[in-house]
């Protein structure tokens, strides 16, 4: 029974990360206060990355209808995409294709001081991508998209700030031995690497190559493989501004505790 309970636990909590990890919405949100001109709002984010087959989510934040068009407000809407009126609460859908690799150029057709950018990229054939890495660290502000291929799925993608590692965990099944090949932004981890994990020991058993900014890295896995982690020199983001105030209110409130606790007497 006890080790059931683990079981459903251990399942419960995964269902966030799975989520997270292959969610292909882009979430471009508009806030309230985005329909008056004083208020200097555009959409969040207004400018961000994308891969083809990603969906665009436009949701309404606000307190009054929006309509969000393709294009730039000085030479007008290019007809790729029209979201016609999007009601309070309400949100409208993009698919990305191929037609739209580039930079994919948006604004609201009443409100045109609203603007925003897609950088669209294409994904690389037989990659998956997992969008939002590094949102679990820092303030949350700053995030990568990893692409990765494997007949594994990954499920979640963490930053562990204090051994600077990016750690992943899989599920499926594999033929046999098998490659995952990880393609890594700079910005995220930075080679040299430390090492490589699998399930908790270490190993040499992997090659790091370099295309134009992207670190790849092939790490030969089995049937077995459940847990790697990279341990890199640098991980980013680092602790970020909001983290560290909480990191200090921490410390004192720890110091006010232990220097207004009663002493308990022995004996």
């Amino acid at each position: 029974m006890y080790k059931i309970a683990i079981a459903v636990a251990a399942i419960v909590l995964l269902i966030p990360f799975a989520s997270k990890s292959f969610a292909s919405n882009i979430e471009v949100d508009i806030h309230t206060g985005s329909a008056d001109p004083n208020q200097h709002l555009t959409f969040y984010t207004s400018a961000t990355t994308a891969y083809v087959g990603d969906t665009l989510k436009f949701s309404n934040g606000d307190t009054v209808t929006h309509e969000v068009v393709s294009g730039d407000p000085n030479s007008g809407p290019n007809g790729k995409f029209d979201s016609g009126t999007i009601n309070l609460g309400q949100s409208a859908y993009y698919t990305l294709t191929e037609y739209d690799v580039g930079t994919f150029s948006f604004y609201d057709k009443s409100y045109p001081w609203m603007v925003g950018t897609i950088q669209v990229q294409e994904t690389p054939s037989g990659y998956k991508v997992i969008h939002n890495v590094g949102a679990d660290v820092g303030d949350g502000k700053t995030t990568f998209d990893v692409q990765y291929q494997s007949a594994k799925n990954i499920i979640s993608a963490s930053i562990g700030a204090k051994d600077k590692s990016l750690n992943l965990v899989l599920v499926g099944k594999t033929t046999g031995n098998d490659n995952l090949v990880l393609r890594l932004p700079t910005g995220l981890i930075s080679p040299p690497f430390f090492g490589v994990q699998l399930d908790g020991q270490f190993t040499k058993d992997f090659t790091v190559s370099d295309e134009q900014g992207i670190e790849v890295v092939t790490i030969p896995i089995t049937t077995m493989t459940e847990q790697v982690s990279i341990v890199g020199t640098q991980v980013v983001p680092e602790f970020g501004p909001v983290a560290m105030l909480v990191l200090a209110a921490s410390v004192i409130a720890l110091v006010l505790f232990t220097r207004f606790t009663p002493a308990r007497k022995l004996g």
